[in-house]
């Protein structure tokens, strides 16, 4: 084991080059590492290693997937770890890359996205350098070049300490691939630098440019801001936020993490995450997360989903009751998919959440149920009573870019809809600033929602949540935002949060909002 170099400089970060390691060994030495990270013994630091062949499970159990038995494996001299990263299952052997940073994220300033983010933006720096152009795929983290995987993210964060990290393939043997499906994800297939340039690399050379990179990427402090393409664009003071700690959010994200549930807050890079989960709330994202539409402001993943779980129902029920929850708002992708639009699951979530817990309130936030409105109506009629809330999420002008796949007026038949359906039942919506929206589009907004029968609404400021996703065309300062609170008021709405950190969940258990 060596150190490069050995002397270091104040807001350097040390970089331990472990060898050909065991995973078992290497593990032991992350924890070795945190806690003393953790008790300020030891700068910043990242674990730089090859693993002899293993194959490790992550922690969301449905992307554990392993095609051999694990006696099978070890005929083969493949170890099996279950551990407790992100993510779900993947492969190492030697020859391939991996780096484990424990740092501070308080210290650095970093968001959970932003870190991951950065990761990312190393392996894409290093790849670049060794001949491969690689990038990142929405929704799923990791590297992707030709539409194979060629490198890998998963990490762990305790109490603002980071550990686990990132995979890269530079020369290893792929076959060790073979024996299970790469972080759940069907039909991925993975690649190597080796085998997209026929060039065999020094293991070395490419180490101490990794080094070099993390030096120039986490060796200083670094500020929060909007990544925008290439260029990072400040954040005003307003729309900075502490990292998320306590026990509660912890606690909240171990329930989450444990019962297998998707959560919009994780997969829309939620601003609101840290204080909602430390309030002990989370908005659920059922029917999977992976969406049948490709929404320019949204960083939920496109693609072909599963077929609707029929546990979840039964598992959401578990996190009701061991969160003590006495309001839950549910969510979903767009399923165009399916012939009810994924209502039915709706109103069984709903259902047998309240045969559990028949004292916790609801609200639903459904998609637009594109081809099926009347259909998905009379199917949540047996799920009464709840808050039914649908976003338009901008203005009519905008909806070619922001919202493909939408339709204003489709948004507004459907609210209206409930309305008469569920007369005594609230309906609410949502939009986002920032956009390139003007005042009077924005009025317009509001005026239709009063016509269609809204008397719920939240105003708040468009943030890019993923670097495919449209940039923010403006921030919009607060006290904009008190107006637009006391013009929706004045039109009519009964309820009403308007803020830069407002989203359509954000204090939703609040009876009155005024």
């Amino acid at each position: 084991m060596t150190v490069i170099p050995e002397q270091l400089q104040a807001g350097t970060v040390e970089i331990i080059n472990y060898g050909l390691a065991g995973y078992s060994e290497s593990l032991s030495k992350q924890h070795e590492l945190c806690t003393k990270r953790r008790l300020e013994q030891i700068p910043d630091t990242v674990l730089i290693v090859e693993h002899k062949p293993v194959i490790t499970l992550g922690a969301r159990r449905n992307a554990n997937k392993v095609v051999l038995e694990k006696d099978e494996l070890a005929g083969k001299g493949i170890d099996v770890f279950e551990i407790r990263r992100g993510g779900g299952t993947t492969a190492h052997n030697p020859g391939q890359l991996v780096f484990y940073p424990i740092v501070n994220l308080k210290e650095l300033r970093l968001g959970i996205s932003d870190y991951i983010r950065t990761l990312e933006q190393v392996g894409i720096e290093l790849l670049a350098c060794l001949g491969v152009a690689a990038d990142r795929r929405k929704g799923y983290p990791g590297l992707w070049t030709g539409g194979k995987k060629i490198a890998s993210v998963g990490v762990r964060i305790s109490r603002s300490i980071t550990h686990h990290g990132m995979a890269i393939n530079i020369n290893n043997d792929l076959s060790i691939f073979d024996y299970i499906v790469p972080c759940g994800l069907e039909d991925v297939k993975m690649t190597s630098v080796l085998k997209e340039t026929s060039k065999k690399h020094s293991m070395a050379e490419v180490k101490q440019k990794l080094t070099e990179l993390i030096q120039e990427h986490l060796g200083k402090t670094v500020n929060t801001n909007l990544i925008t393409g290439n260029k990072q664009q400040r954040l005003p003071s307003w729309l900075k936020r502490p990292l998320p700690a306590g026990e509660k959010f912890v606690h909240t994200q171990g329930v989450l993490n444990n019962l297998e549930l998707e959560t919009i807050c994780v997969n829309a890079n939620c601003p609101n995450r840290g204080q909602c989960w430390s309030r002990g709330t989370a908005t659920v994202l059922i029917l999977g997360n992976v969406c049948t539409r490709n929404c320019g402001f949204c960083s939920v993943a496109t693609g072909k989903p599963e077929p609707p779980d029929p546990t979840e129902p039964a598992r959401l029920a578990q996190m009701v009751r061991k969160m003590n929850l006495k309001y839950l708002v549910i969510t979903s992708v767009d399923r165009d998919d399916l012939v009810d639009g994924g209502a039915g699951h709706f109103r069984d979530c709903v259902n047998t959440v309240r045969r559990m817990c028949p004292e916790t309130k609801f609200e639903i936030l459904v998609p637009d149920f594109r081809n099926c409105q009347n259909q998905a109506i009379e199917i949540l009629k047996d799920a009464l009573p709840f808050v039914f809330a649908h976003n338009v999420e901008t203005v009519s002008s905008l909806y070619n870019t922001a919202r493909r796949g939408g339709d204003y007026q489709l948004s507004l038949n459907l609210l209206k809809s409930a309305k008469t359906a569920y007369p005594e039942i609230p309906t609410k919506s949502s939009i986002m600033l920032g956009l390139g929206e003007t005042d009077a589009e924005v009025e317009q907004v509001l005026k239709d929602l009063r016509k269609v029968g809204c008397e719920r609404i939240t105003i708040g400021q468009y943030l890019k949540p993923f670097k495919d996703c449209l940039d923010v065309t403006e921030y919009i300062p607060p006290d904009k935002f008190d107006f637009w609170k006391t013009w929706a008021l004045e039109m009519g709405f009964c309820w009403v949060i308007s803020s830069p950190f407002a989203r359509s969940s954000y204090f939703a258990e609040l009876e009155t909002a005024k």
